[in-house]
């Protein structure tokens, strides 16, 4: 008989056969894990250096900002589809799962679990999507312009799109229910309520510090952690979600803000924001001599 292994339908036949599931088994391990999220995150601390020194350049250049905004939502991406990849194959991301929910569940007390409630209510989709439109319509105000509200809006529903979707196609399930102190019964990954509100405190940093300086943003983007920290504990602790699903709704919601930043360097002139000065006009106005408008007093004969 003929050997078919050479021809065109053999050649696709083992590649479905032998190197596809190879290359999923590879993609599950801890090296190709670890590789792709080093450099994600290598990706994510050049480009936010490179857009801070952009943003103290004498002459901001737009073309570079939307690059660098276009970098970090590659990486973030990337990262955040690794991690689903992870958490579908149960991979080796998904191994302190266990030990962090246990942890969690060991060190409950009445006191914690009456804040914990508190908190993820307030971290709700309900409670973001309320937050979220009033912090919509009061910068649309303050602005004079209905773009700003539209932008941060719009991330937040990018956010909670992405996560309904991603639940049902990785369809992870959450932790038992001898552990949930809530219950909750749909899909786990990646958190809802974690995605959200990184989504919110983002895009409010975002709307907020368009036009003020880079400190005032990296303080936002610093202090915005807290909160999204805040909602994963409260998540973790009440035994709703596992550690990667936290994790996940973090970079999910990131990639949300990502997306959001990247829109308004192209809308940037529908924003409604004061005239920019840049850090070298500001020198040079500073440097200038300071002229006498005044006129003399006319002496008296």
């Amino acid at each position: 008989m003929p050997d078919n292994s050479l021809s065109p339908g053999g050649l696709i036949d083992q590649f479905r056969d032998h190197l596809i599931p190879e290359i999923r088994s590879e993609a599950a391990t801890a090296e190709i894990a670890l590789w792709v999220l080093s450099l994600c995150g290598a990706l994510l601390i050049v480009s936010a250096f490179a857009l801070l020194r952009n943003h103290r350049a004498n002459e901001a250049s737009k073309a570079a900002e939307y690059g660098w905004r276009v970098v970090q939502v590659v990486a973030l991406v990337v990262a955040y589809l690794q991690v689903a990849f992870q958490v579908a194959r149960s991979g080796w991301l998904t191994h302190a799962d266990k030990a962090v929910l246990n942890w969690f569940v060991e060190h409950r007390s009445g006191f914690w679990t009456v804040v914990a409630k508190t908190i993820t209510d307030v971290g709700s989709p309900a409670g973001v999507a309320i937050i979220g439109i009033g912090a919509a319509c009061y910068v649309s105000w303050r602005r004079r312009a209905i773009v700003p509200g539209l932008l941060l809006v719009g991330t937040i529903g990018i956010a909670a799109t992405a996560s309904t979707v991603t639940k049902v196609v990785v369809g992870r399930h959450r932790p038992p229910a001898i552990t949930q102190l809530i219950s909750e019964t749909d899909f786990s990954f990646p958190s809802g309520h974690v995605t959200g509100t990184t989504a919110l405190v983002g895009a409010i940093v975002l709307v907020y510090g368009a036009d003020r300086s880079g400190r005032w943003r990296w303080t936002g983007m610093v202090l915005s952690v807290v909160p999204v920290v805040i909602v994963a504990s409260t998540r973790l602790y009440l035994g709703v979600h596992w550690f990667t699903d936290v994790v996940g709704g973090a970079l999910l919601g990131s990639t949300a803000v990502a997306i959001g930043a990247l829109v308004a360097v192209v809308i940037a002139p529908m924003l409604g924001l004061s005239p920019k000065v840049s850090a070298g006009e500001r020198r040079e106005l500073d440097s200038r001599p300071v002229t006498q408008t005044a006129t003399e007093p006319t002496k008296l004969t």
